[in-house]
């Protein structure tokens, strides 16, 4: 045990002096019985008689002792509590493999889709931000693979924060209608980019889509990952009704007042007959790559549970790869203050 501040030891003379009130206390108190049992005529002590009694019964020295030993009590565990104590504790602490995780991001124009607010891509980078930014202990490196029809390596495998977010903002700025969607060519990418890393550390996939699939090499890549032994958890993201598809705004012009001028229309995406495309959220895709792989498959329909998913993923299948001893000081000084607390009230109780 060691104490924070040993210099307020001196505050211990508080005991010695309660002993000396309560003593002194006590006899001047058998002083005043003794005195106004003399002094007292023969009628006046018959009357007093059942006050006296009752007097006498609560000022016994029982009391007197109880009362000294709460009081004093009550003073040394405040003073303990002030010198905060701590003790040492030692525990084992189960050390974890760290992996590393390829996110494999939708870019396809199906993504711009307003189910989700603002709307799924966008959603989808945010809470990606935050699952970067807050980066599970689990996850060592993380890399970035973007596809629509066709996919593209944003970022190789790093532990730099910063780049991540950086790769982040620029596609939720990127104004580019992207069509199509190939899954097949996104897990390629991915495979391409652990082939390259030359650590040894476990890998994991991440694909977060709306799950339309348009491409012919979702096969082949699947055939490769089984033979890698590589699981891929998916991430669908889309409510279960067809939807519009918004196409980015007209830009304000630089410099332009925004204050009293009406948000432009929004502009959806037509077809040659001039009306809306649609997109309907479709998870067969999604949950065939996850039970393909031994992954896991995860549907989002808020904002919310995106995060939530991302958050639970990190943590699947988790391997100690050993153990350390850990030693710690813990503060005690709560549990003193406590009993002191619980102390002056008894104190306060039998007074």
């Amino acid at each position: 045990m060691r104490f924070l501040r040993p210099d307020l030891l001196n505050w211990w003379i508080v005991i010695p002096v309660l002993i000396a009130c309560g003593l002194v206390h006590a006899r001047v108190r058998r002083s005043n019985l003794r005195w106004g049992s003399a002094s007292a005529s023969p009628s006046a002590l018959r009357a007093d008689d059942e006050d006296s009694s009752g007097l006498s019964r609560r000022s016994t020295w029982r009391r007197d002792a109880a009362v000294l030993g709460l009081s004093m009590f009550a003073a040394a565990a405040t003073v303990f509590a002030l010198m905060r104590p701590q003790v040492l504790r030692a525990e084992r602490v189960p050390q974890y493999e760290r992996q590393d995780l390829v996110i494999m991001l939708d870019r396809s124009v199906s993504m711009r889709a307003r189910d989700i607010r603002p709307s799924r891509f966008a959603r989808a980078t945010l809470e990606l931000r935050t699952f970067v930014r807050e980066k599970p202990e689990a996850i060592d490196r993380l890399g970035l693979v973007g596809f629509a029809e066709s996919s593209l390596i944003l970022s190789y495998l790093t532990a730099d924060v910063e780049s991540l977010m950086f790769y982040l903002d620029w596609l939720d700025e990127d104004s580019s209608v992207l069509f199509g969607t190939n899954i097949g060519a996104a897990l390629t990418s991915a495979m391409e980019l652990a082939r390259k890393d030359n650590r040894p550390s476990r890998k994991r996939f991440l694909l977060v889509s709306d799950g339309e699939d348009h491409g012919t090499g979702l096969n082949a890549a699947l055939d490769a990952f089984l033979g890698e032994g590589f699981r891929v958890d998916c991430i669908g993201i889309g409510s279960d009704g067809s939807v519009p598809i918004p196409l980015l705004p007209a830009r304000e012009p630089a410099g332009a007042s925004t204050t009293l001028r009406a948000p432009e229309p929004v502009q959806y995406l037509l077809d040659d007959d001039g009306r809306r495309v649609t997109t309907t959220f479709n998870e067969t895709t999604l949950v065939r790559i996850a039970a393909a792989t031994g992954g896991r498959y995860v549907r989002s329909t808020s904002g919310g549970d995106l995060a939530r998913a991302l958050a639970q993923l990190a943590q699947v299948d988790r391997r100690i790869t050993g153990w350390r001893s850990s030693t710690e000081y813990r503060d005690i000084y709560p549990a003193a203050i406590a009993a002191a607390l619980m102390a002056t009230a008894a104190l306060v109780l039998l007074v």
